[in-house]
């Protein structure tokens, strides 16, 4: 982890504020299940499961006309969607899983 760099003539208080993260970002969990999802590296994504209440979450961060396409078509993301399915069986932490495509097969 980078550490603020603070110099040594500091004051006490500047010190305290430099070491402090200048903002904090609001928590984005569709951009987060999504980052899991298309990690590099990965195989590419057919379906993301997700417990109830992590649902609930996800489409509140939408604007209303994504969350209309995600709640119809059962799908997230943007400009290639994923499947989205709701699963209860699920553990609370990390609430998700992704479900990734098999190794490419070649006709014999």
């Amino acid at each position: 982890m980078l550490q603020p760099t603070v110099s040594a003539t500091a004051s006490p208080a500047t010190a305290a504020t430099a070491a402090r993260p200048a903002h904090w970002h609001r928590p984005d969990p569709v951009g987060d299940v999504l980052a899991v999802a298309w990690r590099p590296g990965a195989a590419e994504p057919r379906e993301i499961r997700v417990r109830p209440e992590l649902h609930g979450q996800l489409l509140a961060e939408l604007d209303p006309d994504t969350r209309a396409v995600v709640e119809a078509c059962h799908v997230l993301g943007h400009p290639i969607a994923v499947r989205l399915v709701v699963a209860g069986d699920l553990p609370v932490c990390p609430g998700f899983e992704v479900l990734r495509a098999g190794p490419a097969t070649t006709a014999g």
